[in-house]
């Protein structure tokens, strides 16, 4: 198991703490706008969004795609961050999201229930579908997300940062 307390492809506690820092400062001096939605990840236009940040390297700090990206709480926290280790539940999560699914709709048993049903077909070996939610108006397999790393070495890994 890697040591990764604080590291985010490839940069560490420390540079990430200190990039943090900046966000917050350009914040509250008015440079930089506060995360507003949609949820970058899911879509949801509705919910309260809070800055994830794929790109610690960018200098000076930027507060635009690749580097910084507005995601709900629940995508960004649970989701997101815990990929490393859940992989079928994030590929299960993104299917959902790919049918126009939010992370608040995992708030219905039944919904709640489907994936869950699609995360164990998916560690079986299998193929399945999810009925759609919404229209889902992005190109599969060119959103952001879409080829993020999932193993656990990539979080020290420079080599996982999205850009040279």
């Amino acid at each position: 198991m890697v040591d990764d307390s604080g590291w985010y492809n490839g940069y560490n506690p420390k540079k990430r703490k200190d990039n943090f820092k900046e966000l917050k400062r350009l914040v509250a001096i008015g440079e930089l706008a506060a995360a507003s939605g949609p949820c970058a990840l899911c879509g949801d236009p509705d919910v309260p969004v809070e800055y994830h940040n794929e790109d610690y390297g960018i200098a000076p700090f930027i507060g635009v795609e690749p580097a910084l990206f507005a995601l709900c709480r629940n995508c960004h926290r649970d989701k997101l961050h815990k990929r490393f280790w859940r992989h079928s539940a994030w590929r299960a999560y993104i299917a959902h999201v790919r049918r126009g699914g939010y992370a608040r709709d995992l708030k219905e048993k039944s919904i709640k229930k489907e994936i869950e049903a699609f995360r164990i077909a998916i560690e079986r070996g299998e193929s399945p579908a999810l009925p759609e939610l919404r229209p889902y108006t992005r190109k599969i397999g060119s959103e952001w997300f879409a080829n993020l790393r999932m193993d656990p070495e990539s979080r020290s890994d420079p080599t996982a940062r999205p850009r040279p």
